[in-house]
């Protein structure tokens, strides 16, 4: 093959940029860290790489809804043990009220101090977590009792707040009025309880103390179904936590620079580009006149 100088300068020029694009890509590896920039570095890896963030992407997602399900969960705990803590009070006053031994005044005292709880209970069935309502179903805009009256008409909605917190799961993170107090046309509605007792309070007739543990006993159940659905959420939470640990340490792996091995690569990759530079200029620079010089 008839070697030209046309040839020796294409080649050199060729080489050059191909030495130049090893030291760029490696440069790159070092000063960024990471050996993924682009499909052609590593088109498998690149496609893992892709797979682990989606994967991560989502656990974000799942992570904020669990949060937020948490939410609504402890503040609804907690509204709810407040309730039943008003509850007790008003059940050692139906006691006290029903000894037989206490006077009219004596008795209206005691009612008005129930009128009184009854009062702070709907102001907790009106509870809010980050402007919203929690005991409203989905009108999360709307108080479910805007009345001490509102009790005699349904106007809660009783839609579940669903949250999911992982493929194919959703969870159930509110507690409804009806759930807590029951339907208007329900017997044991608390509302109409309390009211009924401090009305028996006044007129001196017997304390429908069942009714009273009913009210209580429903509160507990809530609360208790509602501590189980937390327990759930929490444990779901867990092991997202854990799955991202996994996934970052994957991703790593597959996307960080291995510095050590890097930098070794940049000297050599250096050391190359800079023996084509000194080959090409002298090749470059032989033409006739240097010879016969």
């Amino acid at each position: 093959m008839r070697v030209t100088q046309q040839m020796l300068h294409q080649n050199s020029v060729r080489h050059m940029n191909q030495n130049l694009s090893r030291l760029e890509k490696t440069n790159n590896q070092v000063t960024t860290g990471k050996q993924l920039h682009r499909p052609s570095d590593d088109p498998n890896g690149v496609s893992k790489a892709m797979n682990l963030k989606s994967a991560l992407v989502a656990n974000d997602q799942f992570e904020r809804n669990t949060n937020e399900a948490n939410l609504w969960l402890d503040e609804s705990g907690q509204t709810i043990n407040e309730m039943v803590n008003a509850m007790q009070k008003v059940r050692e006053l139906g006691v006290q009220g029903d000894s037989g031994t206490l006077s009219d005044s004596d008795r209206n005292i005691i009612a008005i101090e129930v009128e009184e709880l009854t009062e702070q209970i709907r102001q907790f069935a009106n509870s809010k977590v980050n402007g919203k309502y929690i005991f409203n179903g989905l009108k999360t805009d709307e108080p479910p009792y805007p009345n001490k009256n509102s009790y005699q008409i349904d106007t809660f909605d009783t839609s579940a707040k669903m949250f999911t917190i992982a493929d194919g799961v959703a969870v159930k993170a509110n507690v409804t009025a009806d759930e807590l107090f029951g339907n208007a046309a329900d017997n044991t509605n608390l509302f109409n309880t309390l009211n009924l007792l401090a009305s028996d309070l006044r007129s001196g007739s017997d304390i429908q103390m069942d009714q009273i543990d009913k009210g209580i006993n429903r509160m507990l159940t809530v609360a208790s179904e509602a501590g189980a659905r937390k327990n759930r959420v929490e444990g779901i939470e867990n092991r997202i936590q854990d799955s991202n640990i996994e996934l970052k340490s994957m991703l790593s792996k597959l996307e960080d620079a291995n510095y050590a091995e890097a930098v070794t690569k940049l000297k050599s990759e250096e050391s190359v580009y800079q023996a084509s530079l000194a080959a090409s200029a002298k090749i470059i620079q032989q033409t006739l006149m240097d010879f016969l010089r």
